[in-house]
């Protein structure tokens, strides 16, 4: 066996941790997760709930829901519902208009 094989081996042997694993990022989880989901929503009343956004800690348990939308003046507006504690929420908007 060569060294690259080996080195394959191993690499693929050792199990690969995403920033989901390690709880370092959260995951998101779409409210309705594809187009039937949605239309489902919609007809039951739920026009709110539609792109909504669950960001779930590696436990499972949700820390916060997001949601985008548009404004009557077509401008964004982005609501961020902590069921965290708000002491443990941090909202940072980076400006990146002039790397454009």
């Amino acid at each position: 066996m060569t060294n690259f094989e080996e080195d394959t081996m191993a690499h693929y042997a050792t199990p690969t941790l995403t920033p989901y694993d390690t709880g370092s990022r959260l995951e998101p989880k779409l409210w309705q997760p594809d187009r039937s989901s949605v239309i489902a929503a919609m007809s039951a009343g739920e026009h709110e709930d539609i792109g909504k956004v669950d960001f779930d800690d590696d436990e499972g348990a949700t820390a916060v829901v997001v949601v985008m939308s548009r404004d009557a003046d077509g401008g964004y507006v982005l609501d961020v519902q902590p069921l965290c504690g708000n002491d443990e929420l941090t909202v940072r908007v980076h400006d990146e208009t002039e790397a454009r």
